[in-house]
C-alpha cells in the first residue's frame, strides 16, 4: 500500500486511511473544481502478487433501499426503466406495469407521477446538475494511478 500512496502522492490526490488495505480517495479536478471520489481495496493474492480493487464513489446518487446519503458504488446501479408510451401501445408488456391500465390512464398517471417528481426536487435547493462525467473522470483517476504503479 505504500507504494499506492506514493503514486497517488505524485498525482495530488488526496486520501484517508480507513484501514491498511482500504483508502478513500479524492481529487479535485481543477477545470470543473468538482471532487471525484473513489475507494481502493488491496487484497493479498499469493505471497507475492496483490490485487489493488478500484470503487467509483458518486455522491450524487442515494441508496435507494433506505434512503440515506450513503455513496452507491458506479457498479451498483440497478437496471431501471420507466414506461413510455410505446410500452402501453406494445403487446410484450408485463400485466402488473403501469401499461395495464388503458392508455390515456397510464399517460396521465406516468405524467403526474413526474410533475410530483419535479415538484418535490423543486422545494429542496435548486441542485445544478454536474458539470462533467463522473464515470470518465474517475476512469482517468484510475488509468493515471495505474500508470504510475506499472513503472
Amino acid at each position: 500500500m505504500s507504494e499506492v500512496c506514493r503514486a497517488m502522492k505524485q498525482l495530488d490526490y488526496e486520501w484517508k486511511v480507513v484501514n491498511p488495505y482500504y483508502l478513500r480517495v479524492r481529487r479535485k479536478n481543477p477545470v470543473t473544481g468538482m471532487l471525484t471520489k473513489m475507494s481502493l481495496q488491496l487484497y493479498q493474492v499469493d505471497s507475492r502478487t496483490y490485487l489493488l480493487d478500484f470503487r467509483s464513489i458518486d455522491d450524487d446518487i442515494l441508496e435507494t433501499k433506505s434512503g440515506t446519503a450513503t455513496p452507491l458504488r458506479s457498479g451498483s446501479v440497478g437496471n431501471h426503466r420507466n414506461t413510455t408510451k410505446n410500452d402501453v401501445e406494445g403487446t410484450d408488456v408485463p400485466a402488473t406495469s403501469a401499461a395495464a391500465l388503458p392508455p390515456k390512464t397510464a399517460e396521465g398517471s406516468l405524467a403526474s407521477s413526474l410533475t410530483s417528481s419535479i415538484d418535490s426536487m423543486a422545494g429542496d435547493s435548486m441542485s445544478v446538475p454536474r458539470p462533467g462525467s463522473h464515470t470518465i473522470e474517475f476512469f482517468e483517476m484510475c488509468a493515471n494511478l495505474i500508470k504510475l504503479l506499472a513503472r
